[in-house]
């Protein structure tokens, strides 16, 4: 629920870019926050981020974290409650899984594959359009993601948990939704909207999944916001806020 406190998440195209995951996160947890519109290495994300990438958490005390799978992490540990496990406890089997989950995803499966395709192809006017890197990528990302299929498909055939490997159900990590599951259906959508869908986009096991995880109504909250809905409260919420432009165009940064 966006208000006018607690957390800001700073970013732009919340449907587009990974702030989408950290404002999911948000509307899962149901805690109220802001939204902060700002660009990649504009004024207002280089004060937070050296990196000038978006998104970032700053929280009322003046914390900062970036990187959006350590901010949703954080949030879980943080907010967690019996009813909502988005991520599982430390030390459990179940954090490790979560763990190990969380890491393909980032390095392997948007790193590795679908932030090659937007550094090397869509803003390849700013860092060189590598085609052979390009066509590297999507063999990679297909490649890591039929190993995520597969881990689906293990626990929807998987009908206990004495394994120690999450035990049966619909999500990456079996009967529990968690924040895993909010990485790998934004770098689903985002490689749909790249055409990279073609190896996937059949499979009945995640039509399934994506269905399930994208009905969710945190989800359907996150999808509703708008770049423009926020600019306003922007202005009106701080006076460090900004919504200057930088060179780099739009991307899923």
């Amino acid at each position: 629920m966006t208000t006018r406190t607690g957390p800001k998440i700073i970013g732009f195209a919340p449907t587009k870019s990974r702030a989408f995951r950290c404002l999911w996160m948000l509307e899962e947890i149901g805690i109220p926050y802001q939204f902060i519109y700002a660009t990649p290495q504009s004024p207002q994300v280089l004060k937070y981020n050296p990196l000038g990438k978006i998104p970032i958490l700053v929280e009322e005390d003046g914390f900062v974290l970036y990187e959006s799978g350590a901010i949703i992490t954080y949030l879980g540990d943080k907010y967690r409650d019996d009813k909502n496990l988005l991520v599982p406890r430390a030390g459990t089997k179940e954090r490790g899984l979560y763990d190990q989950t969380m890491s393909v995803i980032q390095t392997e499966l948007d790193s590795q594959g679908l932030w090659i395709h937007r550094k090397h192809e869509a803003m390849g006017e700013y860092f060189t359009y590598i085609p052979d890197a390009v066509d590297h990528a999507k063999k990679y990302f297909n490649k890591t993601n039929r190993i995520l299929i597969q881990q689906l498909k293990d626990n929807n055939n998987n009908n206990s948990d004495n394994d120690g490997n999450g035990g049966g159900g619909p999500y990456l990590l079996g009967s529990n939704f968690t924040a895993v599951d909010i990485m790998y259906v934004h770098c689903l959508n985002w490689s749909k909207t790249i055409g990279w869908d073609n190896k996937w986009n059949d499979d009945i096991t995640i039509k399934q999944y994506m269905e399930l995880c994208m009905t969710r109504t945190a989800y359907q909250k996150a999808s509703s916001i708008k770049d423009g809905d926020h600019m306003q409260t922007t202005e009106a919420t701080t006076t460090t806020a900004t919504t200057t432009t930088a060179k780099i165009p739009n991307s899923n940064l």
